[in-house]
């Protein structure tokens, strides 16, 4: 399907707008011996409210192993996506995203700093400068600067801030890049006494297209309501066990009680009879 650049939409954000949108697939989190290297299931959204600036909601989920199946990080996103029941949320995070200005790419295709690579010697698309905010519950908020040109984002933290008990995080990167139709995305960071940028993240997501289908928590619930259905029948299978075997212990114990007092009543008789 042919992506359209809603009426609605600032004609700031024009250079953002194959973001908008709700995206989502799988990815992979590492972060050396403080985060083993896993499979994850993630879904990010870009909307707007008419004002000059996009919204970000990013959430990556952990994937429950025994309900998912196996996965070709060839795939697509949304295919990978299909394949995996999250578990438990991993971190989630809201983020701004606000362009604040362009300029044309240099004619022999250099660019000024790190708009260079992006800029290539046959670019003539203008950079956009942006500026972002974001937030997340963990306690970290974080003032980013970077560039959009074309179907491609690169942004870095100018200052990362956390809450006390926060785990220590300085510094974040990010690109973002619209590939074959889908978002790829990957994030480098300083963290937890490392002081040094290394790989953390990445992804590989498809754009959701039908409004029906926008919710990642189904597959676990259908899962859980599976499984509680089950338990309800075995439960169910044993109660009628035990009851089925409890009327068969009633049955024995009235046969007893019968043959016993049939034997009362014979020697009773038997008795009267001698007596005659």
């Amino acid at each position: 399907m042919a992506f359209t650049i809603p009426d609605d939409l600032a004609p700031e954000l024009y250079p953002l707008a194959w973001l908008v949108g709700t995206w989502r697939g799988y990815g992979i989190l590492t972060y050396g011996e403080t985060v083993p290297e896993q499979a994850v299931y993630q879904e990010m959204t870009f909307d707007h409210d008419g004002g000059p600036y996009l919204r970000q909601t990013s959430t990556i989920w952990t994937v429950d192993a025994t309900r998912s199946q196996d996965l070709d990080f060839e795939m697509p996103g949304l295919e990978g996506a299909a394949r995996l029941t999250p578990a438990q949320i991993w971190s989630t995070e809201t983020t701004f995203w606000r362009p604040v200005g362009q300029e044309a790419p240099a004619d022999d295709g250099g660019g000024r700093g790190s708009h260079a690579a992006a800029s290539g010697p046959a670019s003539k698309t203008p950079i956009t400068s942006l500026e972002l905010v974001s937030a997340d519950p963990a306690g970290h908020v974080g003032v980013w600067e970077g560039w959009i040109q074309g179907p491609r984002a690169q942004v870095g933290t100018q200052a990362v801030g956390r809450t006390r008990t926060a785990a220590s995080v300085t510094e974040m990167s990010r690109m973002f890049g619209l590939v074959g139709g889908e978002l790829m995305w990957t994030q480098d960071m300083a963290a937890f006494g490392e002081e040094e940028s290394k790989s953390y993240a990445s992804g590989r997501l498809g754009r959701v297209e039908s409004e029906d289908d926008t919710d990642p928590g189904a597959a676990l619930r259908e899962a859980i309501a599976a499984d509680e259905a089950t338990r309800v029948a075995a439960e169910a299978a044993t109660a009628g066990e035990s009851s089925l075997e409890q009327d068969a212990l009633s049955l024995t114990d009235a046969a007893g009680t019968a043959d016993t007092s049939a034997s009362g009543r014979g020697e009773s008789v038997t008795a009267s009879t001698e007596a005659d």
